[in-house]
């Protein structure tokens, strides 16, 4: 097949003249330096031209199947990679299609069920034929896959990776800690781009309102010396955040087309694993696989829209958790107030109880003391009747004074054993030694009834 130039006709030339632009000797125009101009429909034309031209009818095609997705009416697109000599974002991809009659072809020459999903990830050897697209793409339509297809380096690579980064202990590190309780910190790692503005101006607000502290790293996620990088950064953050760990955040966010191949590196997963700051990777638009920095992170968001949402509901919910302590701080002292209230109060009641209790106990005893002094005086004045009968009966024999009862003297200590004596300043001992003064009786005057 032979190129077409597609150029259009020369316009006609009046008959017995030369071509308009030849000269009338007949030798040819001089050729045009600056290339001939194109129209682009005809620059379009002579690529898909050159295209079909240059790759032949049909071809086997071995690379890498990166990504698999299925389409409409059974149909499945796939991005092929190469198979050796890329595993970062540089990697050229290539798009190509398994209609619904090459599944068919595919699964009786394999003898079994097809599934095109099988394919992810793997290494394999695909017959294809070139297409065109308008969108100035090149598609490949597959025909036919060998079976002897195997995982890919790239996806061996990345097992490899996180088996050692389980094995140390580092792959589920960030998924043990605990949400930010109060937010106050924010880190941002970036490349310049539409990612970091998308949030940059949320979280400039919130820092100029005394919300939020942010930093600002920038930070390339792609190219020569972007891993180690990202390594600094993440150590720089690791300090900025040093003693708050609970209170801070680490966002790692890129908008969509541009490469990310250092968030597959093992040292860029390593020094996430080991933050004790939670750390979010936000990489916007994404086509491909979830990169290793998504599975050892704290979180995997698909935008950095995403991240700005999940900064203001912490927030959210850091003033929603304040106001529920003060509410309940308020409660605490509404209740410890009553409570000291209450207890004021009970203790005043304890102790008008028990004055009450001892003023009744004291007036109890002090009625037992004068019922037991009454009888003690109506013994004694028994006992001096008796006494004083006695005397008169025999005045050479005094009768002894009897042990138990009460005895009652006059001011010179000489026992009273008449009425009439009885008078003056007179003291009364008790059975058990003890002594109590009376107020002088005054003699009763006989004149006086």
């Amino acid at each position: 097949m032979r190129i077409h130039e597609f150029r259009r006709a020369p316009p006609a030339t009046p008959e017995g003249g030369p071509p308009p632009g030849r000269p009338r000797s007949g030798l040819p125009p001089p050729p045009d330096p600056t290339g001939p101009a194109l129209d682009i429909h005809e620059l379009w034309a002579r690529t898909g031209s050159a295209v079909r031209t240059g790759l032949p009818r049909a071809f086997r095609v071995c690379a890498t199947v990166a990504r698999v997705r299925p389409r409409r009416q059974g149909s499945y697109d796939l991005d092929l990679a190469p198979t050796h000599g890329f595993l970062g974002g540089n990697a050229p991809i290539v798009g190509a299609r398994i209609g619904v009659e090459a599944r068919a072809r595919i699964a009786v020459a394999l003898d079994r069920p097809f599934d095109p999903t099988e394919l992810e990830h793997r290494d394999v050897t695909l017959t294809c034929t070139a297409s065109w697209l308008s969108d100035a793409r090149l598609r490949l339509n597959v025909s036919a896959i060998e079976p002897a297809w195997r995982v890919s380096e790239a996806e061996l690579h990345r097992a490899r990776v996180l088996d050692g980064l389980m094995r140390a202990g580092l792959l589920e590190a960030q998924r043990q800690l605990s949400s930010p309780a109060y937010l106050e910190r924010v880190s941002v790692l970036h490349p310049p781009g539409q990612g970091w503005s998308d949030i940059a101006e949320t979280l400039h607000a919130l820092a100029d309102a005394g919300h939020l502290r942010v930093d600002d790293l920038e930070s390339r996620f792609d190219g020569p010396g972007a891993v180690p990088e990202l390594v600094r950064h993440l150590d720089e953050a690791a300090k900025l955040h040093a003693g708050c760990e609970d209170r801070g955040l680490v966002l790692l966010v890129r908008g969509g087309g541009s490469p990310a191949g250092a968030l597959d590196s093992r040292e860029v997963a390593a020094a996430i694993g080991t933050l004790t700051v939670p750390v979010v990777v936000a990489v916007g638009h994404r086509t491909d696989a979830a990169t290793i920095a998504d599975m050892v992170a704290w979180a995997s968001l698909p935008t950095p829209t995403e991240a700005r949402h999940l900064v203001l509901t912490l927030l959210d919910d850091s003033a929603a958790r304040a106001e529920r302590a003060w509410a309940d701080l308020v409660a605490a002292l509404d209740d410890l107030e009553r409570s000291v209230c209450r207890t004021a109060i009970a203790g005043c009641e304890a102790v008008a109880d028990a004055a009450e209790a001892c003023l009744e106990a004291a007036e109890r005893r002090a009625a037992t003391a004068a019922h037991a002094l009454e009888r003690g005086l109506e013994q004694t004045l028994a006992v001096l009747v008796a006494r004083e009968r006695t005397a008169c009966a025999a005045p050479e024999q005094p009768a002894a004074w009897p042990a138990g009862f009460v005895r009652l003297t006059d001011a010179a200590g000489h026992p009273i054993t008449g009425l009439e004596a009885a008078v003056g300043a007179l003291s009364v001992t008790f059975p058990d030694g003890r002594t109590l003064a009376v107020a002088p009786v005054v003699p009763l005057d006989p004149t006086i009834h």
